[in-house]
């Protein structure tokens, strides 16, 4: 990135930050009339009798009752008009549980990306009951049983099932790689594939590694496979984070540059992103890079790659 261009960014940076405490209350989003879509929220409770296998009870951020009266009052703060949930727990019951909790808003939790178990005897079961709900749309592969054993003939047949009924696969880059994307995006073309949090690498502040800068390329050429800026804060490496948009640049440029207009997905990792800050700030960075690009670029980040994405009405 070029000395102007970060200049520009950080200009851009300090008034998102400044803009939302002065005179005008507006949220945002609707101060300048593009619509959001937060791809990327956690719903659960862990005082719930049966409680909770995330997070765990030693968060002392985390670990506490997170229910859509708590993300309503951040749509209000923020100008976010809906939100596709990422289920965070790996207990199958738990899928039906969030479906229940935000039925009362269809307008706001749009959208459930759920857990189930790929690889089992269950999973063509579970995912012909969870589908029927037409806000089931695609399922989040984070574990990673078996090791390097993982793809087997069960798991590719599940996949494939994901493909077939025109679901999604959004994946956390914690158990799994680029090179693992770029098998999956290979094997099956037609199965939607979105990764988390640029990559999930650990972001440092410094110029973007090429053997990472080379492997994001790699993955984009599939045209399946989309990305998410999200999760920065978290993927920062310190807490708080960072609140400079030159420490996240780097890292961006490559993802947009690879991935371009059209398969980059706006989503916040709310509320792991309490951990680093509020979300105003990183809304704010992640706004701030991407508005010199224009208009047609923030419509297509905060709203419409989701929607063609997760086939959002």
């Amino acid at each position: 990135m070029n000395k102007r261009r970060a200049e520009h960014f950080l200009v851009l940076l300090t008034l998102a930050v400044i803009l939302p405490g002065c005179a005008t209350n507006t949220p945002p989003g609707a101060r300048d009339g593009i619509p959001i879509i937060d791809t990327h929220i956690h719903l659960y409770d862990a005082h719930r009798p049966a409680g909770v296998d995330w997070p765990p009870e030693t968060d002392k951020i985390l670990f506490r009752a997170v229910l859509p009266e708590h993300f309503d009052a951040v749509c209000r703060e923020n100008g976010i008009e809906a939100t596709v949930i990422v289920e965070a727990s790996s207990r199958v019951e738990d899928n039906q549980w969030v479906l229940d909790l935000v039925k009362h808003n269809p307008q706001r939790y749009i959208a459930l990306v759920g857990s189930l178990p790929i690889g089992s005897d269950q999973f063509s079961v579970l995912l012909e009951r969870y589908a029927k709900d037409h806000r089931y749309v695609g399922i989040r592969m984070r574990d990673r049983p078996g090791g390097d054993d993982f793809f087997t003939d069960a798991v590719w047949r599940d996949l494939t099932l994901l493909s077939k009924k025109g679901l999604v696969l959004d994946v956390l880059l914690a158990n799994f790689t680029l090179e693992d994307i770029i098998t999956i995006a290979k094997r099956l073309p037609d199965l939607k594939i979105l990764i988390n949090h640029v990559t999930g690498l650990t972001i440092t502040g410094k110029a973007a590694e090429a053997d990472w800068s080379e492997m994001v390329r790699k993955s984009a050429k599939h045209k399946n496979v989309y990305c998410k800026v999200s999760g920065i804060f978290q993927r920062s490496g310190q807490m708080p984070a960072p609140k400079e948009l030159s420490y996240y640049a780097p890292i961006f440029e490559v993802v947009y540059e690879a991935f371009g207009e059209d398969r980059i997905i706006y989503g916040s990792n709310w509320p792991v992103t309490d951990r680093g800050g509020t979300y105003a700030e990183q809304l704010a960075i992640i706004r701030a890079f991407f508005a010199p690009e224009g208009e047609r670029v923030l419509r297509k980040l905060f709203a419409l790659n989701a929607q063609k994405f997760y086939g959002l009405k």
